[in-house]
């Protein structure tokens, strides 16, 4: 079987470059400029599995209806499908079958390397979301969560109902200032626990970040304008961004 196509950089002038060709790579004539996904992840080591397929046991159905039930008084707006209420879940720490992913690279850059840094080697992915739908549900199209495609990823808690096995690209409504600014975009599992970069290898690229190299690099992205308060612009985002740059030196 194919094998993950990776690349080492060690600065943010690398980085760029690599992004640069990858776009290169994957556009073309027919198709257009290309404009993957990128995910950070603060393990290099780590698969493509979200959260819900990361513990045993877990009980997702009673999660959601937990959370579907308590978080109403909290909430100025009520989610008004159970797609909505699904991203809520993932936006604030719950487990669902969701995974983040961002349109802009520099942002994803900044999650892999905000926590731990310098500990382990890190990564961002780079997918192609339109060949990956192309494999999973035959279409090139991203999903969104009123097409009846989606509809078969999620159902009410407690239905039983099996989803279908292969991971889809999904565009959620920008409901939320966090997913606005992140410029948020997700993939849904299907049944199969599987990282996706253990069943789509196609159009996916890891870019490694040697942990040597991170805090130098962590260091560069603040100061291309990338930090905590950017993506999180709120009080604890800025005190975040105010520890990092006093306390934690990057």
């Amino acid at each position: 079987m194919k094998t993950i196509e990776k690349r080492l950089v060690h600065s943010l002038a690398e980085f760029l470059n690599v992004t640069a060709e990858i776009i290169e790579e994957w556009s073309s004539p027919e198709m257009g400029e290309a404009q993957p996904w990128y995910r950070g992840q603060m393990k290099a080591a780590w698969s493509l599995v979200p959260g819900e397929f990361r513990y045993e046991n877990i009980d997702a159905d009673e999660l959601r209806t937990q959370f579907e039930l308590k978080a109403r008084p909290l909430l100025t707006s009520i989610p008004q499908n159970e797609w909505e209420w699904y991203f809520l879940m993932q936006h604030y720490g719950l487990p669902t079958r969701l995974l983040d992913w961002t349109t802009g690279s520099l942002i994803a850059l900044h999650f892999a390397l905000c926590h731990e840094t310098g500990c382990h080697d890190a990564a961002v992915w780079v997918l192609d979301p339109w060949n990956l739908n192309t494999w999973s549900v035959g279409s090139p199209d991203l999903l969104l969560t009123t097409d009846e495609k989606l509809g078969e990823y999620l159902s009410p808690p407690y239905s039983k109902k099996r989803y279908p096995s292969k991971p889809v690209a999904v565009v959620p409504p920008y409901n939320s200032a966090r997913i606005t600014v992140q410029r948020g975009a997700f993939t849904v599992h299907g049944n199969d626990p599987r990282g996706i970069d253990q069943q789509f290898k196609k159009r996916l690229i890891q870019i490694v970040i040697p942990k040597d190299d991170a805090i130098l690099m962590r260091r560069q992205l603040r100061n291309a304008g990338i930090s905590e308060f950017t993506l999180f612009p709120e009080l604890d985002g800025l005190c975040r961004d105010i520890r990092a740059l006093y306390i934690e030196g990057c």
